[in-house]
């Protein structure tokens, strides 16, 4: 049961409104074989019609989704060297093992078996040698794995996932672990420093995104005691990188250190963060709140609390926020309060999704769709994009649970896992 928020009859039919629009686009975009990817392409364009038809109880242009639908499954060929979620297999596989889960009763079990073989080729020759983190690495191809092992009860791929994690991880002292950002990772901030550990913060490229990914392998059986261990150990590292003196941020967006007898001690790193599902205090929070109340740790769920609690008083201006999308934007943060305050039942939570949805909605009723678009820092202007991660899309999916819409696509972006 997924609680919507309190919208008056005027909301609810402004939200509808956009939803109509935004669905009347996005079934436009022409097909393209280089771009069929989840957060940036057809998959998540398909997400959103899909569920934009699923709480509408009609479907919206049938038979084109499904031309859309067998063009996407046509082209999983060209991306079997691209294994990332964002907009390589793992992602177009999450969405097609979505759709099959979406028809219950005839879900087919051999549908993506081809794919899983893949994946596990791809993971499993030896220790993983590329990004870690969600959106080009490791961390994302679990919220595949994880999806796929809830219907099917194949744990292969997840097995290869756990294993990498452990081989890859580093003991920080004798009851905390983390994960150093790989010396030749995109999203290294000190480039080429091999003696400096960096240390990612957030869970788009980070530490967080690992700890989120090791909760789909939980519950399974022989792998539940080593996933535990790493999920206390990282998270007892976290808590430990907050600073709660600073006037915008609890945690930075990375940390660095150096090993000196056994002890990472730690230097620089950027004082602090944005508010997003990419960096920052909030999904941190949602992410310590997960653990917390799959493990039964009441610690973590206080240090979630507190961490949530000072990110609810950030602003438009102090958060850095420009556009609405699911990223770094104000319909993105409504989701997060939203899913944080199914963790933790703690008004506040409620009340700062309402604030960031009405923020939302006063983008579009100032500009109408263009309220919508997306910002760019590069040229610091807004431009167009119906994209899952970024645009029209993801922030459409956003309303939807707003309206009371079960968000159970969020295991994609790693802030649930079922």
């Amino acid at each position: 049961m997924f609680n919507s928020l309190k919208l008056t009859p005027h909301n609810q039919k402004q939200i509808k409104s956009i939803l109509n629009e935004f669905a009347k686009i996005v079934i436009k975009n022409q097909n393209q074989v280089s771009k069929c990817g989840l957060y940036r392409g057809l998959a998540g364009d398909l997400l959103f019609l899909f569920k934009y038809s699923e709480y509408f109880r009609c479907p919206f242009e049938e038979q084109l989704f499904n031309e859309k639908f067998d063009f996407l499954q046509e082209q999983l060929a060209n991306y079997v060297a691209y294994p990332e979620i964002s907009r390589g297999l793992s992602g177009q596989a999450w969405f097609i093992e979505f759709i099959n889960q979406a028809r219950e009763q005839d879900y087919d079990s051999e549908a993506c078996e081809e794919i899983d073989h893949i994946l596990e080729e791809l993971i499993g020759s030896d220790t993983w040698p590329g990004e870690i983190e969600t959106v080009l690495g490791l961390s994302g191809i679990a919220a595949y794995a994880g999806r796929r092992y809830r219907a099917s009860g194949e744990s292969r791929l997840l097995e290869l996932i756990v294993s990498n994690f452990e081989k890859l991880a580093i003991k920080t002292s004798c009851n905390t672990l983390s994960w150093p950002q790989p010396i030749n990772s995109t999203y290294r901030m000190n480039e080429n420093v091999e003696e400096v550990h960096e240390f990612n913060l957030g869970l788009a490229h980070g530490v967080p995104g690992i700890i989120s990914a090791l909760l789909f392998a939980l519950n399974i059986e022989h792998l539940s005691e080593r996933v535990k261990k790493m999920l206390v150990y990282s998270c007892n590292w976290l808590i430990e990188q907050a600073e709660y003196g600073h006037s915008k941020s609890c945690f930075g967006n990375y940390c660095t250190g150096k090993y000196r007898e056994g002890v990472i001690e730690y230097g620089r790193g950027s004082e602090q963060s944005r508010l997003g599902w990419c960096y920052g205090d909030l999904t941190i929070a949602l992410t310590l709140a997960r653990v917390g109340n799959s493990l039964n740790v009441p610690y973590y769920l206080e240090k979630a609390k507190k961490i949530g609690m000072f990110a609810s008083l950030r602003t438009a201006e102090n958060a850095s926020i420009a556009d609405a999308g699911i990223c770094h934007g104000s319909a993105g943060l409504a989701l997060i309060f939203q899913l944080l305050s199914k963790e933790i039942k703690e008004q506040t939570f409620e009340k700062a999704a309402g604030k960031w949805l009405a923020h939302t909605l006063n983008l579009y009723e100032k500009k109408g769709i263009e309220g919508m678009f997306r910002y760019s820092p590069e040229d610091q202007s807004y431009h167009h994009d119906t994209s899952f991660l970024m645009g029209f899309s993801g922030i459409g999916l956003c309303l939807l649970s707003a309206l009371g819409c079960e968000p159970d696509w969020a295991d994609c972006l790693l802030m649930s896992h079922g």
